[in-house]
């Protein structure tokens, strides 16, 4: 079954009232922010044509369903702009950045990628709102295109003079009333393919993604996300002319972060229990530095390395001393040996206990490398801005 053989704002009535119910009453009572998040297998076992329908045609039957929500509050007494986002999306929409292409335009993807660059925040014209020099009439236009303002070229007979722009016989001009017209935040971020998924002396791939609404500030450079986005496509302009070949960028629909902040952790009472009993043995240290890469036995110095990973995983405090001199709390490790010697072993395992780890090597290295450099800016303003490469971006990711 394809989109045009359902009505898919029926569609999304049925499925918000019936499914939705409760959200939609949090909405209403103020007591939720004006969204709605919708896993994408409670979209599916609800009805799986209309959710394949989903992926196949996001922007029309996300902005239907967008207008269904709002609608739904007005006929309940409040005007809300609410919005409404699809996540958690099946594991065959899953694509590589690098692996992103024409059969991809238009639908709803999901790609693992890491934040390497955010853009200052910027309030976006959504719907514009015009009136008519010659009538006073008001005129509203959306604007879909965030590279372009776009004007109404004729003023409606219906409601107005009908004057035109280009007419000799019944001119008028538009003006913009930015005081009534409805604007939304906006947002560019630069995303990168994860080092361990670049080929061998190749460089990781980028993309640029548009951020709106209330996703705008959510994210941080270094973090790991599950992006799902809808690919687009944009005219290259050399010359000042288009050209037949098109750029990619990404609308984000929603995101689900990898990396969990350390003030987003949530444990249990029965794991406070735990780490209390943990924390009363005389055996901590051999039990922390033991339970590092078990499946490397530790003898020798690797019982010191596992040691002294356990020490960095952990941190310090830092000191002011009685010289004023700073002692830092945390320590950087040089990590040397032979071939074969479980390092590489030992290192994943760390970047997997740790909550925000990441672990670059070889070919994953960023085009950055391991500090920054200075790169012309990927968001059309033509600056140059400092780019964080991989440490950086750790050193971050601790100071938070």
């Amino acid at each position: 079954m394809t989109m045009a053989a359902h009505d898919s704002s029926a569609r999304w009535r049925t499925f918000l009232t019936e499914a939705k119910e409760d959200d939609i009453l949090l909405i209403l009572s103020k007591q939720s922010p004006p969204y709605l998040d919708i896993p994408f297998h409670e979209l599916q076992a609800f009805d799986p044509e209309f959710a394949e329908d989903v992926l196949q045609h996001p922007r029309q039957i996300l902005d239907r369903g967008s207008q269904t929500l709002v609608e739904i509050c007005r006929d309940r007494g409040e005007d809300i702009d609410a919005m409404l986002r699809v996540g958690e999306l099946p594991r065959d929409s899953r694509r590589n950045l690098r692996d992103i292409g024409t059969a991809d335009i238009e639908r709803l993807r999901s790609v693992e990628v890491i934040i390497t660059k955010i853009s200052d925040l910027k309030p976006r014209l959504h719907i514009a709102v015009f009136t008519c020099e010659a009538c006073g009439n008001t005129i509203e236009v959306g604007q879909k295109n965030e590279r372009e303002l776009i004007e109404p070229l004729r003023c409606p007979t219906d409601s107005g003079c009908g004057g035109s722009r280009t007419s000799k016989d019944n001119p008028t001009r538009f003006n913009l009333v930015i005081n009534v017209s409805r604007m939304v935040n906006n947002q560019w971020i630069e995303i990168q393919e994860l080092p361990e998924g670049v080929p061998s002396g190749a460089q990781p791939t980028r993309g640029t993604v548009l951020v709106e609404g209330d996703q705008v500030n959510r994210h941080l450079p270094g973090e790991r996300i599950i992006a799902n986005v809808m690919p687009v496509v944009r005219s290259e302009v050399k010359r000042n002319r288009k050209t037949p070949m098109f750029d990619v960028i990404y609308h984000l629909v929603s995101s689900e972060h990898e990396s969990t902040p350390f003030n987003e952790i949530k444990i249990s009472d029965e794991d406070r229990e735990k780490i209390l009993e943990i924390s009363r043995r005389e055996d901590l240290m051999g039990l922390m530095q033991n339970s590092i890469a078990p499946s490397v036995f530790a003898t020798g110095v690797m019982h010191y390395v596992k040691r002294s990973l356990a020490l960095q995983l952990f941190g310090g405090v830092s000191r002011i001393n009685q010289d004023k001199t700073r002692t830092r709390g945390d320590i950087h490790i040089l990590l040397m040996g032979d071939p074969g010697v479980a390092k590489s072993q030992v290192l994943n395992y760390m970047s997997k206990i740790s909550p925000r780890g990441k672990l670059a090597s070889g070919g994953g290295v960023s085009g950055a490398g391991l500090t920054a450099a200075a790169v012309r800016d990927a968001f059309g303003d033509g600056r140059f801005a400092l780019e964080a490469g991989v440490l950086l971006c750790q050193i971050e990711a601790w100071r938070q």
